[in-house]
């Protein structure tokens, strides 16, 4: 279930009604907890289980549960999805359990869809939320994110403490799989975008080195359309990432019109990568004002990209 974005009026303040958690920076996942094991699940799907090693405790704690929450990788208390993207696209064992003593990660459990074998997406939001309440947390694994009752102060608080947002959930809503509801609304206090890699202008003078990437988005028609070059974030190993994806995709002409200056000299590559952004809005045009990358998103697949 994902929510959709606040309208200019904001997220809905009827507390009675309307419940409010932070919105977390990370990356959504499904936790499927049954016979001492721990399924990991990608919002597509995939199965992220080696990557993240360091949830394993999971299934020591509770003999079948499943859990909708946010992975995050926390420095200094706050979310760093630059660090968390470091990880999104390690798939060996070996490298996953490096990875996870470097930068240890957290899943922020916001809901519960099974308990012991019943099945609980058609119940309520509140009762489901009381039943995760009851579930305690097995140490660093997971955490449950906590519920506020006011939507004000903890737009004011996640503001101040440099947090992603606020989401509101209507209490008395069922959990919907796959499908973008009203009933969970979104206010994000940085504008970010997913979007897909369609080719890369190199560095001045360093003809083999990436210098910013050509980014493209779904338009109202559902095709992509060029949506400007982001060059700050890149470099070192999101480069490095960003190689190993697009390497055997490259193509003669790019997939969308790419203006002439900034398709001068550029390589251009088949729609297999996205990467996430953050920028200042749109021009008229339809082009991101300043983006800047934050990462590879190896958990969304180009069919899972839409314009925010």
């Amino acid at each position: 279930m994902l929510a959709t974005a606040a309208p200019a009026a904001g997220v809905p303040t009827d507390g009675d009604r309307w419940a409010y958690e932070v919105k977390w920076d990370g990356m959504r996942v499904l936790a499927d907890v049954r016979d001492g094991r721990v399924a990991l699940r990608s919002r597509t799907g995939r199965d992220v289980s080696v990557t993240f090693p360091d949830l394993a405790g999971l299934a020591e704690a509770h003999p079948d549960v499943l859990l909708d929450g946010e992975v995050v990788a926390l420095q200094d208390g706050l979310p760093s999805f630059a660090a968390l993207a470091e990880r999104m696209h390690v798939q060996d064992a070996r490298s996953a359990a490096l990875a996870a003593r470097r930068t240890p990660v957290t899943l922020m459990a916001f809901d519960v869809l099974r308990l012991y074998g019943v099945e609980l997406t058609a119940r309520p939001w509140q009762e489901r939320r009381e039943a995760l309440d009851r579930l305690p947390p097995s140490g660093q694994a997971w955490q449950v994110s906590p519920v506020y009752p006011e939507a004000a102060s903890l737009l004011a608080a996640t503001l101040e403490q440099g947090l992603e947002g606020v989401v509101a959930k209507r209490r008395s809503s069922s959990y919907q799989p796959g499908r973008r509801s009203p009933d969970w609304v979104k206010h994000a206090h940085r504008r970010h975008q997913a979007c897909v890699v369609v080719g890369w202008r190199p560095v001045t003078g360093s003809p083999s080195r990436m210098g910013a990437l050509l980014l493209a988005v779904p338009g109202p028609d559902g095709g992509l359309r060029y949506a400007g070059r982001a060059g700050s974030g890149l470099g070192g190993a999101l480069e490095q990432e960003l190689r190993a994806v697009l390497a055997g995709h490259e193509l003669p002409r790019p997939v969308v019109d790419v203006p002439r200056v900034d398709a001068t000299g550029a390589t251009f590559t088949e729609p297999v990568a996205v990467v996430e952004v953050r920028h200042l809005g749109r021009t008229t045009g339809g082009r991101l004002r300043q983006p800047t990358l934050r990462g590879l998103r190896g958990d969304l697949d180009p069919s899972d990209v839409r314009e925010e």
